[in-house]
């Protein structure tokens, strides 16, 4: 199976995330973005992410939202909402977002190597796993 590869854009993407980014309509130089109340701590992480483009399985956290932002190489974020987990789009992962809670998601490397820097909720991370009813490959057109 193939889907198309699409750009982040704030209307693509608004069913399943935010994109990270300052206002262009404000003047202050620091601007939350994003804020949630009653967060008990954070976590960084880095995923290297290596050119395995079968993509059998999503996963999700119906607990925290969770950031991600492309460090290096060439990402793909696979994603799907809560109660359409085989709905599948994917977007080429070129600036930094924000899944909501209950996203279905799955990073993918395009490139030989990649790097992708996550934020999340530190304390009881729930994981949810899904298996796709057909699997599929990520890739450029003429692979």
């Amino acid at each position: 199976m193939h889907i198309q590869l699409q750009n982040i854009t704030e209307e693509s993407f608004a069913p399943y995330g935010t994109i990270i980014a300052l206002n262009p309509d404000s003047t202050e130089r620091f601007q939350v973005v994003l804020a949630e109340e009653d967060v008990p701590g954070w976590r960084i992480a880095v995923s290297n992410l290596t050119n395995k483009r079968t993509v059998k399985s999503l996963g999700m956290h119906p607990n925290t939202r969770e950031s991600f932002e492309p460090l290096c190489g060439i990402a793909v974020i696979v994603v799907a909402t809560k109660d359409e987990p085989d709905k599948i789009q994917s977007f080429l992962l070129d600036k930094p977002i924000c899944l909501f809670k209950d996203t279905w998601h799955q990073l993918i490397a395009l490139s030989e190597i990649a790097s992708v820097k996550i934020i999340e909720n530190a304390n009881d991370i729930e994981s949810n796993g899904h298996i796709l009813a057909q699997e599929f490959k990520v890739g450029l057109i003429g692979e």
